[in-house]
C-alpha cells in the first residue's frame, strides 16, 4: 500500500490500511466465485491483477494505491476438497 494523498488517507476513510484490508478480502471473495475451482490454480496471476484494479478503484477516493496484491494459499471447504 502506498499513500498517495495523505489528506484523503486521513480524512476519506477512519481506518485506511483496515477498509483496504476488508475490501481485499471481499474481492478476493468476488473474483473466486466467478470461476471454476480447477481454474482458480491455474489463473492465479489474473486474479491477483483483476483484484488489484478494484482495489485502485476504492483506493484513489482513499488516496491510497495498492502496488500489489499475492494470493498465497487458498484452502478449499474439507467437503468439497473430499467430492
Amino acid at each position: 500500500v502506498k499513500i498517495v494523498d495523505p489528506q484523503k488517507a486521513s480524512y476519506g476513510v477512519e481506518n485506511p490500511v483496515y477498509a483496504l484490508s476488508q475490501l481485499a478480502q471481499t474481492t478476493m471473495r468476488s473474483e473466486l466465485g466467478k470461476i471454476t475451482l480447477d481454474k482458480t490454480f491455474e489463473e492465479r496471476d489474473t486474479l491477483n491483477s483483476n483484484i488489484v484494479k478494484v482495489i485502485n478503484q476504492a483506493a484513489t477516493l482513499w488516496g491510497m494505491e495498492c502496488l500489489r496484491y499475492e494470493i498465497r494459499d487458498i484452502t478449499p471447504p474439507r467437503l468439497i476438497s473430499q467430492a
